[in-house]
């Protein structure tokens, strides 16, 4: 996974965009949680306890994002603004992507979000 350049304000946002995606389907596996486990690890924290408190208010943020399809396509909306530039928005797809397809299938909730980002990041 390529995060390199990404600001802080990017790093949040792909976070909270993952964890919409892991909420897309209502069904939480082990394998999306292992994905997300290495995109926590990639961001290098300087403790325990950023890693934490970064990773709770992601899931605090994100779990209110996930009530319907238009809610879902909203969140992708807000998070588009983060990722001016198009290769920027291609590695968070492609990330998006990676733990969506993590668990072996994909459902059509998660597909949807899959197409609303493409749509919405123009790509």
């Amino acid at each position: 996974m390529n995060i390199t350049g990404f600001t802080q304000e990017q790093k949040q946002a792909l976070f909270d965009l993952l964890i919409v995606g892991m909420y897309a389907d209502h069904n939480l596996v082990s394998a999306e949680d292992a994905r997300i486990q290495k995109v926590l690890d990639a961001f290098q924290f300087q403790s325990d306890y950023e890693r934490q408190t970064f990773s709770d208010a992601a899931f605090t943020r994100a779990s209110r994002q996930t009530g319907s399809p238009e809610t879902i396509r909203a969140c992708v909306t807000q998070m588009a603004g983060h990722f001016p530039a198009r290769d920027i928005r291609r590695r968070v797809y492609d990330i998006l992507d990676d733990l969506l397809t993590s668990d072996g299938r994909v459902t059509s909730e998660e597909s949807q979000l899959l197409s609303a980002t493409r749509e919405v990041f123009q790509l």
